[in-house]
């Protein structure tokens, strides 16, 4: 009997991190280029090469034990939001899916798709959090410092200022994305991956890239999911139950 209970208390256990995952992303609704992330799930087993063949570890018990859920990966969602026209000139969206800003971090550059820049008191272009957006002489970046003038950036990243072109934002692409790690604040890291100067990013100015959650979607996932988790808290019940009634009724035989 209490097999199962190992089995429900896993499965438990997952929706819980599921609704964790869920609530998260319908809390950044709102936030400008933010990616959806999506839990997978995957059966518990042994290696064979770590634990090999045992009469104890084989037995129908702990297949039974060993048949429990666990979290496999969180996916991240790197398909588009929808752009949205916000008439602010420190406002950029990136028109292809695979482009990101770098930007400098005290702990080294990192990349997002959130493009609602703005500046701060010393001039620089920097994010929200007041990270500095790199520029692509990257190797010598203390960041980009816009004058004052007509500010106008180009699709290719050229920032031009009064018709003269005063820098570029250094903006890339990685052939592998899912080597992309979330670290907050809407950045990526980046793992074992090196970034590439993008070629065509299609940067439009004055627009911003919104989330790509579906509300709708994410809110019927997380009924399914808190569904699923009382599920399991009464197959926990109902085994505890029956656990209860053997002990106090079959010690009464005889």
């Amino acid at each position: 009997m209490l097999n199962g209970l190992y089995v429900a208390a896993s499965g438990m256990l997952q929706m819980e991190k599921k609704l964790d995952i869920i609530s998260n992303n319908l809390a950044n609704i709102n936030t400008a280029g933010f990616k959806m992330d999506t839990p997978t799930f995957d059966q518990y087993l042994k290696k064979e090469n770590e634990f090999p063949y045992d009469a104890i570890r084989d037995s129908r018990y702990n297949q039974t034990i060993n048949a429990v859920s666990k979290l496999s990966e969180i996916y991240t969602d790197f398909s588009a939001g929808n752009i949205k026209q916000t008439g602010n000139k420190f406002d950029f969206a990136l028109n292809n899916k695979d482009v990101f800003f770098a930007v400098d971090t005290p702990f080294g550059i990192r990349f997002t798709r959130a493009g609602n820049f703005t500046i701060d008191s010393d001039g620089y272009l920097v994010t929200q959090q007041g990270y500095k957006v790199l520029s692509r002489n990257v190797e010598n970046n203390e960041g980009i410092r816009i004058p004052n003038g007509n500010v106008e950036v180009l699709s290719n990243g050229n920032i031009t200022v009064d018709g003269a072109v005063l820098d570029t934002l250094y903006l890339v692409e990685f052939e592998d994305k899912t080597k992309l790690q979330k670290i907050g604040y809407n950045l990526f890291a980046a793992i074992d991956t090196l970034p590439v100067e993008s070629e065509n990013p299609k940067l439009m100015q004055g627009y911003v890239e919104e989330s790509n959650i579906n509300p709708v979607r994410e809110m019927v996932n997380m009924i399914g999911t808190h569904r699923a988790f009382e599920t399991y808290q009464r197959v926990i019940r109902t085994i505890d139950t029956l656990n209860e009634r053997a002990a106090n009724e079959l010690g009464k035989i005889g």
